[in-house]
């Protein structure tokens, strides 16, 4: 069961890091070729609804700290080298 949770999360990671790559490069696309970029369609939905950015901002900048900054254990923990 532990093996299929570390599967599942290790696929959700590799995907998530894929979409952002994805995003970036058409972000230096639009950038280079001159179309409109991924900026200018964040910027105006961030405007309009300003307690939803927010909210987003926190729920993503909790997550990054739970994942960088928490105890370490498990596989990855130092304390685990064999």
């Amino acid at each position: 069961m532990m093996r299929a949770l570390g599967n599942l999360f290790s696929w959700t990671v590799t995907a998530l890091f894929g979409v952002i790559t994805l995003a970036l490069s058409f972000e230096s696309w639009a950038l280079l070729t001159g179309n409109k970029p991924i900026t200018e369609y964040i910027r105006p939905a961030v405007h309009s609804y300003p307690g939803i950015a927010l909210a987003a901002a926190v729920v993503v900048g909790m997550l990054l700290g739970h994942f960088l900054w928490g105890p370490a254990r498990g596989r990855t923990a130092p304390g685990d080298q064999v």
